[in-house]
């Protein structure tokens, strides 16, 4: 059998991760790594790297490398219930902040050592397709078009992003709005992260991660039918002043504001095609409640890749049986996680459950708190008092 020629669109986690992963099983594969932006590039995200993303950076067999570079660790969380409760939970488990500037960038590398060709700058405006047989929605994917020309592919693997351009998910969107900055010289504790449950960001979060160098980056995500929501730049300045000003005092901030938009989902939509597939945020891989990506983007490329590897025919593309097993291990993997979180947001926002918030820090109460947090942040352990 002749070496698939695939192209991977988007070099964030889940492309640079599953282009790697697939030349790591089949070296000898053709394989174009292709991204609108040029390396390194500023990316909106709190860049937390959960025990969850830490496993799958294990399985690329890259995480005792990526160790030994510059990043930060969090060994305790600092919550804020909606109703003033506070708490700080140490689990006990491993969790990294790696600035996703380096952290991209840093796979890219990964994937071009393999034997990747990145081509950075490049811009995907629509995937090329077959006129469609009798019966067919849409023709087979046979490459993609870019603004420079159209490139053939015996697979294109979409993986740029939330909103994805070329979805094929059909679904109503719920999309979260992001915004965050990056303070150098604040007084927050070293190592400890914050999320702070404010009722104005109705059922999401305020945040405060660590970075290296004693930056931190502040931020807060708040879903699209939030009353808020058209005034995130008010909003981010007003929770600063609430929870952090004396932290902040004196602080630089680094650069301007900046946001993002993100699609979190609590079911699956569409993953494949014969010759087309979609990972990471571009399939709505994103964990509502914490909105943690990186991880679920990492585990989709790896997945990606093992669909690839095991189940690919050059000229015969993805079997509708290997798609549909694919469709149901992903749904058997994030699903229970996802409603989980979906739960979580729903419970923050019920004005039943908000009054709790401020019994968080008491005895009877704070562990299953400690434990419903550290699930939904993607970690297993009890947390230890």
């Amino acid at each position: 059998m002749r070496a698939p020629k695939i192209i991977v669109v988007g070099a964030g986690p889940s492309g640079a991760s599953c282009a790697l992963a697939i030349l790591q099983r089949m070296p000898r594969a053709e394989l174009l790594l292709l991204d609108k932006s040029s390396y390194p590039r500023v990316k909106v995200c709190g860049s937390g790297l959960s025990p969850h993303a830490l496993n799958q950076l294990e399985r690329l067999g890259i995480k005792q490398a990526l160790a030994r570079e510059t990043r930060a660790s969090i060994t305790s969380l600092r919550t804020i219930g909606p109703g003033g409760g506070e708490l700080v939970i140490r689990s006990g488990q491993e969790a990294w902040v790696y600035p996703r500037v380096e952290f991209d960038h840093r796979l890219v590398r990964e994937a071009v050592a393999r034997g990747a060709e990145f081509r950075e700058g490049t811009k995907v405006t629509e995937l090329l397709r077959d006129d469609p047989g009798p019966g067919e929605a849409r023709g087979t994917v046979r490459g993609v078009q870019t603004r420079s020309g159209a490139l053939e592919a015996d697979l294109v693997i979409c993986a740029d992003g939330s909103p994805s351009r070329f979805s094929i998910d059909a679904r109503p969107r719920t999309t979260i709005q992001t915004i965050m900055a990056w303070y150098r010289g604040a007084g927050f504790t070293p190592e400890r992260a914050w999320m702070v449950w404010d009722r104005a960001l109705a059922g999401y979060y305020f945040w405060v991660f660590p970075e290296p160098g004693g930056v931190f980056n502040v931020g807060l995500t708040i879903p699209e039918d939030a009353p808020d929501v058209r005034r995130l730049k008010p909003l981010f300045r007003e929770l600063c002043d609430q929870y952090c000003a004396r932290e902040l005092a004196g602080a630089e901030q680094l650069g301007r504001l900046r946001g993002h938009p993100a699609v979190v989902t609590n079911s699956l939509g569409p993953l494949s095609e014969p010759r087309a597939l979609w990972v990471g945020e571009a399939a709505r891989l994103v964990m509502p409640g914490s909105v943690e990506g990186i991880g679920f983007a990492l585990a989709s490329g790896l997945r990606g890749a093992d669909l690839v590897h095991e189940h690919f025919s050059p000229y015969h593309g993805f079997s509708a049986l290997a798609r549909r097993r694919h469709q149901l291990a992903t749904a058997r993997e994030v699903l229970p996680k996802f409603w989980a979180g979906h739960a979580f947001v729903q419970a923050v926002r019920s004005p039943v459950v908000r009054p709790l918030g401020r019994a968080l820090s008491s005895r009877r109460i704070k562990p299953l708190v400690d434990q419903a947090l550290l699930k939904l942040l993607g970690q297993e352990q009890r947390a230890a008092s």
